[in-house]
């Protein structure tokens, strides 16, 4: 529901309850009133009969002998108070569609005809399937839209508007969180206290970590950013004066490692990018005595083996007298991020295509190029989005200033609003987490965080919300 435009949000639940309304009607003299109050409810409410972007799922998709397309959408239900309350009330529907003959759409013409860029269109959907769509209707007597019911009772219980559609897409779901986790042999328990092996495999940052990031970012939705608190490296104790030796450590590694990245990476073959942990488990003479390597997201051989390479590059002095422990356990986080234009690339090349391909045909022009526009403006704003969205990852990042050690299994959820102006104005914690100190760290590095005003692309949609998923 939370994708569903305001405006239909409100012509939903309205009609719903005048559907009730009607239903549980001791008489028909009220019932013909109760349409005419419907009537100047939408005469009110739809004053231009245009409807933008609305939300709904396919329920009739065919076409008449001569291959006319007839197409008819099930609006997006919200059930209404008075619906809860009581049983008597069917199931309620409201649907828009076409005519589904030729005889009865003479004066509108909203059959989709063979040939037009259309009707070609509609071939790449399918029954059940949610849709964004916008189109015109019609003058009618009754109901102020022209609405296509035989009785009374049907257009009060399932009104069928006719609509002359402009535009229709398929909605792109954000992907759902993938869960990585693989089960391997114990081996090593001594991270950040015991900590087994199959961990390190699925993520030697966290014990069930969740890739949370969608290649296309609708505006229909919150996106969720996750975030680590470590964001390059974590120890396994931090109760020894560690700053100079891990600092020079971790500049060499980092050195290396931008001199020598990647190739397949850098060449854009792997546009999702991920997340490569080299642990190391360093003697008190300074020897490495192992290396393991694991990863998150789309990652290749050539770059664990640049992570692995780089931190094996680096000679280490002994550690510390002070230093606690017999020894010490590293693990260096490698980034790399998403190439988010390649992506999108990739997943529009087949749209883009159709919609800009000659078509001689008369509405073909017309219909290609408010599609067009459409996709123009939703791949702009996806940019927009994503491009913000990496602002606000980075800025809360760098705030954070770990010095101290924190389990894997923490998480802390937020929601956050942000206004035109880039102040963080509502800031919520959805999820807290069982460790005071690891949630006021959190905070602390959180209300730091200054951002300026909002792209010009996103002012429109102020405030800017989003979820933050924050973990060790």
């Amino acid at each position: 529901m939370s994708m569903v435009p305001e405006k239909q949000q409100k012509f939903m639940k309205s009609l719903a309850k005048f559907a009730f309304q009607y239903k549980t009607s001791p008489n028909s003299v009220e019932q013909f009133l109760l349409r005419q109050k419907r009537q100047e409810f939408l005469a009110g409410q739809i004053k231009d009969r245009v409807f933008t972007e609305w939300i709904g799922r396919i329920k009739t998709l065919r076409t008449t002998k001569n291959g006319k397309a007839y197409l008819v959408i099930e609006l997006a239900d919200i059930p209404s108070g008075e619906e809860k309350k009581s049983q008597i009330l069917p199931v309620f529907r409201v649907t828009m569609g076409t005519w589904n003959n030729a005889y009865t759409d003479l004066d509108y013409d909203t059959l989709i005809l063979p040939g037009t860029a259309m009707h070609n269109w509609l071939a790449n959907f399918r029954l059940c399937e949610w849709v964004v769509f916008s189109g015109n209707s019609f003058a009618g007597e009754e109901d102020f839209l022209k609405e296509a019911s035989p009785t009374q009772t049907e257009a009060m219980l399932s009104p069928q508007f006719i609509l002359k559609f402009e535009y229709l897409d398929k909605i792109d779901f954000p992907e759902s969180e993938i869960q990585l986790t693989e089960s391997q042999q114990d081996s090593k328990k001594k991270l950040l206290g015991t900590f087994s092996n199959s961990e390190y495999k699925s993520s030697a940052i966290t014990q069930n970590s969740v890739i949370s990031r969608s290649k296309k970012i609708s505006k229909y939705f919150i996106p969720e950013l996750t975030i680590r608190f470590y964001q390059e490296y974590r120890l396994s104790n931090y109760d020894w004066d560690y700053h100079s030796y891990i600092d020079r450590w971790h500049q060499l590694i980092r050195y290396h490692w931008r001199n020598h990245p990647p190739n397949d990476y850098l060449d854009g073959t792997i546009p999702e990018g991920g997340e490569v942990f080299v642990l190391a488990t360093v003697g008190r003479d300074g020897l490495v005595s192992s290396y393991q390597v694991s990863s998150l997201g789309d990652v290749t051989d050539n770059m664990l083996e640049s992570a692995l390479e780089s931190t094996r590059a680096v000679s280490l002095p002994p550690l510390p007298e002070d230093f606690p422990d017999e020894e010490l356990i590293v693990e260096f986080r490698f980034y790399h991020s998403p190439i988010d234009h390649l992506i999108e690339s990739e997943v529009d090349n087949e749209k883009v295509a159709f919609l800009f391909e000659d078509n001689k045909t008369m509405d073909g022009s017309d219909f290609k190029s408010k599609m067009a526009q459409k996709l123009l403006k939703k791949q702009l704003l996806s940019e927009a989005r994503i491009s913000f969205n990496e602002v606000i990852r980075r800025e809360f990042s760098s705030h954070f200033q770990p010095h101290q050690r924190f389990e894997p299994n923490l998480e802390l959820k937020f929601e956050l609003s942000i206004n035109s102006s880039g102040k963080v104005f509502d800031q919520k914690l959805t999820q807290p987490g069982i460790s005071e100190k690891f949630q006021l760290a959190v905070l602390n590095g959180l209300n730091k965080a200054r951002f300026k005003p909002l792209p010009k692309l996103l002012r429109s949609e102020a405030p800017y919300r989003v979820r933050l998923r924050v973990i060790p």
